[in-house]
């Protein structure tokens, strides 16, 4: 897969390394009400309060209020989409974060200009003219450009931050997107595995059941009771060989099983005459002659109905201690 600084920024499913892009979500929105909802409310509070406003201080106000109190409505959108899955909310969200992104890349901007003219005015006006002794004007003018660097690293710091945050959130918008197109990728699939109609492709495929209302022999109300001795011969079905077995045709019967040169009446006889052969073993091995001492042995291992058949017992001469000892009679 070539490499792409679209997926690379926007395409992860983490930030800082190992958290989900969701939590990331979350959190943005909470920083997003607290910041948005706490500005709103300092913002219109100082246009309801101060009534010596110009003009353009009151437009500037309120035009902040207003993008604050959006802020304030997005994040809770966010939030909302970020818990329950909601793709059109987290889309909603992460579009106005890029707006109030740019937003502050001008108001930062413009602020800049102005801490910049005012402190060259200010330089010029406390530092040079107000302060007579040479290490005092430097101190004074080495402050001011210490606020200016101050406020210069925080507005970079602030917008990186917000820029970042839109990347994540713009990464959990792809990934919601990708999961939901995966999923309706699988249920489009099963019910294409499962739907019993040819496929959009034209592929063979299952097809559906015709209804009976196709076959005029067989009306769809019809009392009349299928005999299939009778009708057997003339069936009201469509009978004929499918597609598969008119490109691939079977072999005739005398080609035998497998193509090779055995047929079905040769494999029959072969049957025949091994069993016959089997039997014939059988009855040899039952004509088999059996001797006496054989069928003595037999009908003495066959258990009786009450004990077992009492054997005689041989017993043996004990043996004599002194050769003089007479034999015992048995």
């Amino acid at each position: 897969m070539a490499f792409s600084y679209r997926d690379l920024f926007c395409g992860g499913k983490t930030f800082c390394c190992c958290l989900p892009v969701r939590m990331g979500v979350v959190i943005m929105s909470l920083l997003g009400i607290l910041f948005g909802g706490t500005l709103s409310i300092v913002l219109w509070y100082e246009v309801a309060s101060t009534p010596d406003m110009t003009s353009g201080e009151r437009a500037g106000f309120v035009i902040a209020g207003l993008v604050e109190s959006f802020l304030l409505a997005a994040s809770v959108l966010g939030l909302v989409g970020a818990i329950v899955r909601k793709q059109t909310f987290v889309q909603a969200y992460a579009y106005f974060i890029y707006v109030h992104f740019l937003l502050n890349v001008a108001v930062a901007g413009f602020l800049l200009y102005m801490v910049t003219h005012f402190t060259a005015n200010a330089q010029v006006a406390a530092c040079q003219k107000s302060i007579q002794n040479q290490e005092g004007k430097e101190q004074c003018t080495g402050l001011l450009k210490i606020a200016q660097g101050v406020y210069f690293v925080v507005a970079a710091v602030v917008l990186l931050i917000e820029l970042y945050g839109a990347l994540v959130v713009t990464r959990y918008v792809n990934q919601v997107k990708k999961e939901k197109r995966s999923a309706r990728k699988s249920r489009l699939d099963s019910e294409e595995a499962f739907r019993l109609v040819p496929n959009k492709t034209g592929k063979v495929g299952y097809f559906a059941i015709p209804s009976p209302g196709l076959y005029p022999s067989y009306p769809q109300n019809s009392t009349r009771e299928f005999d299939p001795y009778t009708e057997v011969a003339n069936p009201n079905y469509i009978t004929g060989p499918s597609n598969v077995y008119d490109i691939n045709p079977p072999p005739p019967v005398e080609v035998g099983y497998g193509g090779g040169l055995w047929t079905h009446e040769d494999i029959s006889e072969e049957e025949k005459s091994r069993v016959k052969r089997m039997d014939a073993d059988l009855e040899v091995e039952h004509a088999a002659e059996v001797s006496d001492e054989e069928m003595d042995r037999r009908r003495r291992d066959i258990k009786s109905l009450n004990d077992p058949p009492v054997r005689p017992r041989v017993t043996e001469d004990l043996p004599r201690y002194t050769l003089s000892d007479p034999p015992r009679a048995g």
